[in-house]
């Protein structure tokens, strides 16, 4: 869904998008505030909803390590959130999930030299957000099972200082739609290394 989309679907939730059929004038109440109030909200939902409940997951390459003694120091991306069940290994073996490494900073993993090859960071990212107000035709960067709950939380924090029925209605269906995107369990299958040498 494209910036311009979301706006007009969070205007409609508080019923300020149109008046007897027509677009609602910029200098009709505080339009032009709530307009300047939509960007900062959606970025604010966004982020919530992504980083919570409904994580955007991505796979990246490792640029060149940097080498200190007999550790590699590869950078991880500069998006990551969170690292998603260690990283994957390009080796002589093949593709496999390398668990050697350790994490340091939050944004370097150390590898010992030994384990050399090609390192892959499967990851939760965090979403891309544009600063100031987008585009219209701008998409937003976020799972498009999410844009509802996102448009109730931005519509519920337009409306909350100025009419408690109407915030509590809109926070009550972010919840619920918040709870509905809830990710199961899954199983992530990768060979076990035999410890015993048999």
């Amino acid at each position: 869904m494209t910036y311009g989309a979301m706006r007009d679907y969070v205007l409609q939730l508080i019923n300020q998008y149109s008046i007897a059929g027509s677009r609602v004038p910029m200098e009709y109440n505080d339009q032009a505030d709530l307009l300047r109030r939509i960007p900062a909200l959606l970025r604010d939902g966004v982020q919530y909803v992504t980083t919570t409940v409904r994580r955007i997951r991505a796979v990246a390459e490792l640029a060149a390590p940097e080498v200190k003694g007999e550790i590699l120091l590869y950078d991880l991306p500069e998006d990551l959130f969170q690292l998603l069940g260690g990283l994957i290994r390009l080796g002589p073996e093949g593709l496999v999930r390398y668990h050697g490494h350790q994490v340091l900073g939050g944004r370097r993993v150390a590898i010992p030299r030994r384990d050399q090859g090609t390192y892959y960071a499967e990851y939760f990212r965090y979403p891309h957000l544009p600063l100031g107000t987008p585009a219209d035709d701008a998409p937003l960067d976020c799972p498009p099972e999410a844009l509802g709950a996102v448009a109730y939380y931005a519509a519920s924090h337009l409306v909350m200082e100025d009419n408690s029925f109407l915030y509590a209605a809109l926070q009550s269906e972010f919840e619920r739609r918040l709870a509905r995107l809830e990710e199961g369990t899954y199983a992530v299958f990768s060979p076990v290394p035999d410890a015993y040498g048999m």
